[in-house]
């Protein structure tokens, strides 16, 4: 009887990555240098790199892809500096009330993401929640515009949508690390602020930087969010993709640009993780993590 091993087990699994990931990457590859027949409503295998030259040389998509990665920047680093001391704040409680915390942080999850983005409406709308509250207390006499169908909206939203895939990851880490070291610090004489920079922050930078890309990614492909509360900012590269798939019925742009999108994230996670590297510390915990 054949005895399985790892690379038998693994078989599977790269099937299933060759398919659900190779497989349409090279399909939008090929899309990308064909032409559409508007007349016959069909794309030609004419090999052609006008999609390419048009990326290049229109703003409007530069545009679009640089927004998309710059809210998803700006989501991951607010993600970050609110999620790190929830995440320490967790770790440090009783046992039994970790898992009432872990069921409040994904309460936002349990719910469909439009069901969420008209609970915000509702909340921020000129005669929404926060609103009233302000007239009520005699701080505002007109509603603030700007709570919604604006760019302040869509980072707030995003940012609660996307702040328990930060949490989550760091929490973990912090629970992994073994308490003898942070201990043996103390009584080397270390201050709380040493003992953290110097044995906690180092060994959660693995759960830091899952929690980087989880976020940067959800929030750079996020379409739902800036188009229904965004305004007439809401534009973004995926809201394109799909109006160029769909309506217009241009796959090769579309391609195009759904291409030069993943690039543009896989180059800002690229410089990510080497700034990762660079922290003190962080290159030796994560080496050690991938042996």
């Amino acid at each position: 009887m054949p005895i399985l091993t790892r690379a038998h087990l693994a078989v599977p699994v790269a099937l299933v990555l060759a398919i659900g990931c190779l497989l349409p990457l090279v399909l939008l590859i090929a899309f990308s240098v064909f032409t559409v027949d508007m007349d016959a409503f069909v794309m030609v295998p004419d090999i052609s790199l006008h999609n390419w030259a048009q990326m290049v040389t229109n703003p409007a998509f530069a545009y679009l892809i640089g927004k998309s990665v710059l809210s998803g920047l700006a989501t991951s680093v607010l993600a970050a500096v609110l999620g790190y001391p929830i995440a320490l704040s967790i770790a440090q409680l009783p046992t039994a009330w970790k898992g009432v915390a872990q069921i409040v942080l994904l309460t936002p999850l349990y719910t469909g993401e439009i069901v969420r983005i008209y609970a915000w409406r509702v909340v921020l709308g000129s005669e929404g929640l926060v609103n009233a509250l302000l007239k009520a207390l005699g701080l505002i006499d007109q509603p603030l515009k700007f709570l919604l169908f604006s760019p302040f909206t869509t980072q707030l939203v995003l940012l609660y949508n996307c702040l328990p895939f930060m949490v989550l990851p760091i929490w973990i880490s912090i629970e992994l690390i073994d308490r003898r070291l942070i201990e043996a610090a103390r009584d080397l004489g270390a201050r709380p602020l040493d003992a953290f920079s110097r044995i906690v922050f180092p060994l959660t930078v693995p759960g830091l930087a899952v929690g980087l890309f989880a976020v940067f990614a959800l929030a750079a492909g996020d379409m739902l969010t800036p188009s229904l509360l965004g305004g007439t900012s809401g534009a973004t590269p995926m809201a394109m993709i799909d109006n160029l798939f769909g309506t217009a019925f241009d796959w090769p742009l579309a391609s195009t640009l759904a291409l030069s999108l993943l690039l543009a994230l896989f180059a800002t996670a690229s410089a990510i993780a080497w700034l990762l590297l660079r922290l003190k510390g962080a290159r030796a915990v994560l080496q050690g993590g991938l042996k």
